[in-house]
């Protein structure tokens, strides 16, 4: 990566601001865009360039001229699955309008699309590339379609299909957050929502390593993003538990439950580890440092 020129929509968010850097870290020429809707300009590192633009507008458009980017990584989207499937009609106008844009401008670049595991259907199986799509909301669907852009769009594009990603600076309410948040303001109760759904978690800089070994390996393609293990809600907070050595309660409330939840999304990872990556941080280890922040 050194000496590139690389730009990252969404770089001022969760998962972007800790890929810049990253890219920087690599010796990158990092241009972080961003419109600020949940990112934050602060957690833009220093040495990344940062404009403020929208991927709806046309602006997007003279950046990418303007910057002149040898890779564009596309990260930018509405994510929040309860704001998603609140608000339909703005993440299709984003996460496929959005990406439409961007694609177009980036021309045949190298571009990396981050996708996500909600495009797949309900399944008890560790997931493959392979697995004919089946999105259960409205977020993993405009997924679907930003993938089907993507491909006819740039035939050697990356497609980066990333599981549940945790880590510090989350800009949205997700499980760990949420119950990070709670523990550290004094609650051994913790209020949330379904308790049996199994996810695979994956710490942000597991999926920032994930990313550049994409870019580097140069194969466009399909890839899950992930570890090929799964932790239940339950066990989250037992984890959380041992960490603090404390009791702590798990308390089902009904406002904060999904209507419709699957009960397992698990990585089936062989594909990327054949380019050399593997997992590096461990899920307790990772948990450990987010609440001794």
């Amino acid at each position: 990566m050194k000496g590139k020129k690389i730009l990252v929509t969404g770089g001022a968010g969760f998962i972007g601001s800790h890929l810049c850097n990253h890219l920087l870290r690599e010796g990158a020429e990092v241009l972080a865009v961003d419109n600020l809707f949940v990112g934050r300009e602060e957690l833009v590192p220093e040495g990344a360039e940062f404009k403020r633009v929208d991927i709806c507008s046309p602006k997007i458009r003279d950046v990418i001229a303007e910057f002149y980017p040898d890779i564009v990584v596309h990260l930018a989207a509405v994510h929040y699955i309860p704001y998603c499937n609140a608000h339909p009609e703005e993440t299709f106008e984003v996460n496929v309008m959005g990406i439409r844009n961007v694609v177009e401008a980036a021309g045949d670049r190298l571009f990396l699309f981050a996708s996500s595991a909600a495009v797949y259907p309900v399944s008890d199986e560790p997931l493959k590339e392979d697995v004919r799509p089946g999105p259960m909301d409205i977020y993993g669907k405009t997924k679907l379609v930003g993938e089907d852009i993507v491909k006819l769009m740039n035939k050697n594009a990356v497609i980066a299909r990333i599981f549940n990603v945790y880590g510090p600076n989350d800009t949205n309410p997700h499980l760990i957050p949420e119950v990070v948040r709670q523990v550290n303001n004094g609650s051994r109760k913790i209020e949330l929502g379904n308790l049996t759904p199994k996810r695979d978690y994956i710490h942000v800089d597991d999926v920032c390593r994930a990313l550049i070994a994409l870019l580097k390996n140069g194969e466009g393609g399909v890839y899950n993003v992930g570890t090929g293990r799964e932790h239940s809600v339950k066990k989250v907070v037992k984890i959380v538990s041992e960490i603090l050595g404390e009791e702590i309660e798990s308390k089902q409330d009904k406002s904060r439950m999904r209507k419709v939840d699957r009960e397992h999304l698990l990585a089936d990872i062989s594909k990327l580890r054949g380019i050399g990556w593997k997992p590096k941080v461990r899920f307790e280890d990772g948990l450990r440092k987010l609440i001794w922040l």
